[in-house]
């Protein structure tokens, strides 16, 4: 279209410089025609002066003379049509450019209109994904938390649990002294016992007087050494109940 454009403003142009031309030349024509008269009018009277023929040379310059004059006339007649012309040729022009920039506009405008709904378009479409996207983190977010929070407690417990088992196993180990203690105590309270009974019957001097009150200090021991094992019993059932709760 810019081509074509470009082709018909410079047609446009080379018809006006025609016209422009033309006028030009009938205005030169005009002048030239005044000239020429001017020339044979004095020619004309010098010679009638020198013949003394006044009348016929009045006469045939007077002709000549509405005879010019008819000729400007019709020259000024079609210097005024050029002149109209030349008008009524811009204004076509004018128009038809007008034309052309209106058909240009009017283009302009349908392909920015078509360039914008496909960026609002797009824009709809970005949002959209944009708005998945947020509810897919939201939701990975989520997850992560969840898991974060597992984890969390999975190392809580393994805590727990490792505090449970150093437990357990001291109390295990407290029990286990506790079992020979008690062992050992109950074993010497039974050779007290026999050597009480001895002196008690009098049958040997080799007892010592405080053998009785030994056993009685042997069953104590034992009675409180089983009173604790009873209790880290306890203890270590109850650490075995808190494993199976947590599932270890």
């Amino acid at each position: 279209m810019g081509v074509e454009n470009q082709t018909r403003t410079t047609d446009e142009h080379d018809e006006d410089v025609i016209i422009i031309e033309e006028k030009s030349k009938t205005s030169h024509w005009v002048a030239g025609v005044t000239l020429i008269i001017g020339v044979i009018a004095g020619g004309l009277i010098g010679s009638s002066v020198s013949d003394n023929k006044w009348s016929d040379t009045y006469a045939q310059l007077e002709a000549k003379t509405k005879q010019y004059q008819t000729e400007l006339k019709q020259a000024n007649v079609k210097s005024t049509e050029v002149d109209v012309l030349i008008e009524q040729e811009k204004q076509q022009a004018l128009e038809e450019q007008k034309k052309t920039l209106d058909e240009e506009k009017a283009q302009a405008i349908v392909t920015e209109s078509k360039k914008q709904a496909s960026i609002k378009k797009e824009v709809g479409a970005l949002k959209s994904q944009n708005a998945s996207l947020g509810m897919q983190v939201e939701e990975q977010n989520k997850q992560i938390d969840k898991l974060t929070n597992q984890v969390d407690l999975q190392i809580t417990m393994l805590s727990r649990a490792k505090q449970l088992f150093q437990r357990q196993l001291q109390l295990k180990e407290e029990a286990s002294n506790l079992e020979v203690k008690i062992e050992v105590t109950m074993a010497n309270e039974k050779q007290l016992e026999k050597e009480c009974a001895v002196y008690l019957e009098g049958k040997s001097w080799d007892v010592k007087s405080d053998v009785c009150k030994r056993q009685e200090l042997a069953k104590k021991k034992i009675a409180g050494y089983n009173d604790e094992l009873q209790l880290l019993q306890m203890d270590i059932k109850e650490i075995d109940s808190i494993s199976d709760d947590l599932g270890m």
